[in-house]
């Protein structure tokens, strides 16, 4: 059954709510849990399903996605009947040739879809973190009939950032990509699963209209003259598209909301220089309800935090409630509270980040920065004896010339 489905994944968009996180990465490559990027979820889901031909859709700052991709094996996809292809945009003679919106960049791969000629075209986001065995959700799809079935999630919390749906007997009675006010509890995952000639059929049709988008365009337009059903999956699903969202979504791993080893998570932990032939961590120090990935060397505390392979801490530092990235070196007395620290960053003695002001909102991002969240970009080194306010952004390549950074700054 799944030889005749053909996943197309949706990871080419630029996320500006995650800042210096992605500002020269894919969100989809953003690291994640300490070993994986975020893109590794629903590749796993893909092959746990035996969906044999993958085809990644990328745009936005690629080079880190298909150096962690390369050529599929480490999920499987080699071999006579598997394959994992990357999928970038063609520049022509005109800026419009890049991919304009998630529909324009599945219709801009009609050939390769024709060339696999699938009964059945699933497309995923590579921007969410969840386990999820896709074989229930075609199973369903194949027993309606259908000709596109849209996975649904219930979701407690409303934003303005999700598609909502309405489900009556099955079927996706009415939707609204991101709302004022939500239609119901119900949001969508952006996982649809379409029959191939009539996805074909409607992406042509959307090629004459001006905007180009599952959810905000094709999903309304066929719900007026077809039938369209519902899948409503019910396991952990996070939208980690803010900083925010992106912090609890790795603080749920360490507070049990979900077991990561019964996912069976795969990844590419081999692919930069510095993590090949990786020791396992040392600790000299103490370690409390955290995640500590191997090379790591910990001399300090490390409460509740998660760091990535590579990471050292020195003696007398004390890191809580952070997520570290690759091979950052914290100095010895250093203070870390609620930081986001992005890779090859260097912290000095005696700095202290987020431990004053944080009720003090970020000038700048007051909406993404406001609960006591630092970020630190990749490969800033902050001075020895400096003191960082909570709610700070600070971008690669900024100077920092001061011992005193005031909660709530931006610094460029």
């Amino acid at each position: 059954m799944m030889s005749n489905v053909l996943a197309l994944v949706l990871a080419g968009g630029h996320v500006e709510e995650l800042l210096c996180l992605t500002e020269k990465r894919a969100k989809s490559a953003l690291p994640v849990f300490g070993i994986y990027r975020i893109i590794d979820f629903v590749l796993s889901n893909c092959m746990h399903a035996g969906i044999e031909q993958v085809g990644i859709l990328s745009q936005y700052r690629p080079h880190g996605l298909v150096r962690h991709i390369g050529n599929g094996e480490h999920w499987d996809f080699i071999g006579r009947q598997r394959e994992i292809r990357i999928l970038p945009p063609y520049r022509g003679s005109h800026g419009s040739d890049w991919y304009q919106g998630t529909a324009d960049a599945v219709y801009q791969n009609i050939a390769y879809i024709e060339e696999y000629a699938p009964d059945h075209v699933l497309i995923a986001s590579a921007d969410h973190v969840y386990r999820m065995d896709y074989r229930p959700f075609i199973k369903f799809h194949l027993d309606h009939k259908a000709k596109v079935t849209v996975c649904l999630t219930p979701q407690r919390t409303a934003s303005t950032r999700f598609g909502y749906g309405i489900i009556e007997h099955d079927r996706l009675v009415d939707y609204a990509e991101k709302p004022t006010t939500p239609l119901s509890t119900m949001v969508s995952m952006t996982l649809y699963l379409f029959e191939r000639n009539f996805l074909i059929e409607i992406l042509k049709e959307n090629a004459q209209a001006r905007s180009h988008e599952f959810g905000r365009d094709i999903l309304p337009s066929i719900l007026r003259s077809n039938a369209v059903f519902a899948f409503r999956f019910g396991g952990y699903w996070a939208y980690a598209r803010t900083i925010s969202s992106y912090f609890r979504t790795n603080m749920n791993l360490l507070e049990g909301t979900f077991d990561l080893a019964q996912w069976q998570i795969r990844t590419n932990l081999a692919e930069r220089s510095k993590q090949r032939d990786r020791v396992p961590a040392y600790i000299n120090g103490e370690v409390i309800d955290s995640v500590i990935s191997d090379a790591c060397i910990v001399e300090g505390t490390v409460r509740n935090s998660i760091l990535s392979p590579g990471v050292r801490v020195a003696r007398g530092a004390e890191i809580i409630d952070s997520i570290i990235f690759h091979d950052t070196v914290i100095g010895s007395n250093a203070q870390l509270k609620k930081v986001i620290c992005d890779k090859d960053a260097v912290i000095g003695d005696n700095v202290s980040i987020g431990h004053e002001g944080e009720h003090t909102p970020s000038k700048e991002f007051k909406d993404l920065l406001a609960s006591g969240i630092s970020i630190i970009g990749r490969t800033v080194h902050i001075p020895e004896n400096t003191a960082i306010g909570a709610n700070t952004a600070i971008y690669p390549g900024a100077r920092i010339d001061r011992s005193n950074i005031a909660a709530g700054s931006t610094l460029r």
